[in-house]
C-alpha cells in the first residue's frame, strides 16, 4: 500500500493533531470492516464507529473470522481499516491479525479489548497491528486510532510500545509461512466457518453463501 509518505515523516508531521485536525488526511469516506464475535458488541462498536465522524464508512461487520479474514484478502471487500476484539473464542485477534499481515500491508488493522491492554499487547504488536486499545477507552480513541491506521501507520503512542507500520509488519510477516488460505486456516475454525471459505473461493458473493445457507421457504 502507497501511504504518500514515509511512516516517520507521517509521524512527524501528524503528531499532536486533534481529532479535528485529522479530518482531511482522507479525502472521502475511509471504508471500515468490524469483527467481533459478540453480537451486542458488535452492533454497539459499528454504530459508535459510524457516529464518531462523517468520514468513517463501515463496509461490513461479522462476527466470523473466517469471513473477515476473507474480506480482507479480498480486493472488493477489503478495508483500509480493520477494528477486531482480540478474545474470539476459538481463535484470537492475533490470530486474524497474522493471517491477514501475511498477505497483505494494504489494510490497518486496530485490536480492542474488554480486558487489560498488558494482557494482549506483545500479541498484537507480533501479530501486525498498528494498535490496541482498551473497548472502554474507544469513544476519545477510536477516531485518531482509525485515520492512523488508514495510513497503514500506529499512532504516536502506540508507536512509541513498539506498533509499527502495516507494511513493515507484512515484510516481516509475509515470509515466515505459506502464504495460502488452506495453510492459514489449520488452526481450528468451525465447519460453518470453512465452508463459507470454500464458498468464497468460488468467487460467490455474501447474498449467494446466505441463500444457500439459509435458502426461502
Amino acid at each position: 500500500m502507497t501511504t504518500g509518505f514515509h511512516p516517520a515523516v507521517g509521524m512527524a508531521t501528524m503528531s499532536g493533531m486533534r481529532h479535528d485536525d485529522m479530518v482531511g488526511v482522507s479525502a472521502r469516506a475511509i471504508r471500515i470492516g468490524v469483527l467481533d464475535n459478540d453480537p451486542f458488541a458488535l452492533d454497539a462498536m459499528c454504530a459508535m464507529i459510524s457516529a464518531v465522524s462523517k468520514d468513517f464508512r463501515v463496509m461490513w461487520s461479522t462476527g466470523s473470522p473466517a469471513v473477515a479474514i476473507e474480506h480482507c484478502h479480498n480486493p472488493h471487500t477489503r478495508p483500509e481499516v480493520l477494528v477486531l476484539d482480540m478474545a474470539l473464542g476459538g481463535i484470537t485477534g492475533a490470530d486474524v491479525c497474522r493471517r491477514i499481515r501475511r498477505r497483505t500491508g494494504g489494510t490497518g488493522i486496530v485490536c480492542v479489548t474488554s480486558y487489560s491492554v498488558d494482557v494482549y499487547q506483545r500479541e498484537a504488536i507480533a501479530s501486525g497491528a498498528q494498535g490496541l486499545f482498551a473497548k472502554e477507552r474507544l469513544r476519545t480513541d477510536i477516531a485518531v486510532a482509525i485515520r492512523w491506521a488508514a495510513q497503514g501507520l500506529p499512532a504516536d503512542e502506540q508507536a512509541a510500545v513498539g506498533f509499527r507500520d502495516a507494511q513493515t509488519a507484512y515484510g516481516l510477516l509475509s515470509g515466515t509461512v505459506p502464504a495460502k488460505m488452506f495453510v492459514d486456516m489449520r488452526d481450528p475454525l468451525s465447519l460453518r466457518e470453512k465452508e463459507i471459505l470454500r464458498l468464497y473461493a468460488r468467487r460467490l458473493t455474501t447474498d449467494e453463501i446466505a441463500g444457500r445457507r439459509h435458502p426461502p421457504p
